[in-house]
C-alpha cells in the first residue's frame, strides 16, 4: 500500500543526489565549447543484455586551426538529443568528456540542485 509512495520518493532522492554530484564536478572544471559532429551507435550493457545507444561524438576546437573529435558520455537510444552542428558545452572528469547542462533539460530541470540547501560545502 505504501510501497509505492516510498519507492518514487527514493528515486526523487536518487536523481537529485546524482544532479547535485553532476553541479558540484562542473563547476569545479572547466567549460569547454563543442560541436556536435556526428553520433555512431555502440553497444554497451544494459539489464544483462546489450543495446545499441546513440552516443554524440563532438568537435573541441584547439589553438593553431586543430581540432579534437571526441565522445559525449551522453547517450539516448531513443533519438538524438542534439543537432548535428548544434553548439554545447562540456566538461572533462578524469577521461569522461560529459555534457554541461545535462540536469537542467526535461524533468531534471525541476529538481533541487542542492540535497540539503543547510548543509553547504
Amino acid at each position: 500500500m505504501y510501497i509505492l509512495p516510498i519507492i518514487l520518493l527514493l528515486a526523487l532522492v536518487y536523481t537529485t543526489y546524482n544532479k547535485t554530484n553532476h553541479i558540484k564536478l562542473r563547476n569545479n572544471s572547466k567549460k569547454i565549447k563543442a560541436t556536435i559532429f556526428e553520433y555512431r551507435k555502440e553497444k554497451r550493457p544494459f539489464r544483462n543484455d546489450f543495446t545499441l545507444l546513440n552516443y554524440p561524438y563532438v568537435k573541441i576546437d584547439l589553438d593553431n586551426n586543430e581540432y579534437i573529435i571526441q565522445k559525449l558520455s551522453y547517450a539516448d537510444n531513443h533519438s538524438s538529443p542534439f543537432m548535428i552542428g548544434e553548439q554545447v558545452y562540456v566538461f572533462w572528469h578524469e577521461d569522461k568528456l560529459l555534457y554541461w547542462n545535462a540536469y537542467d533539460r526535461g524533468i531534471y530541470k525541476y529538481l533541487p540542485k542542492e540535497l540539503l540547501s543547510w548543509n553547504e560545502d
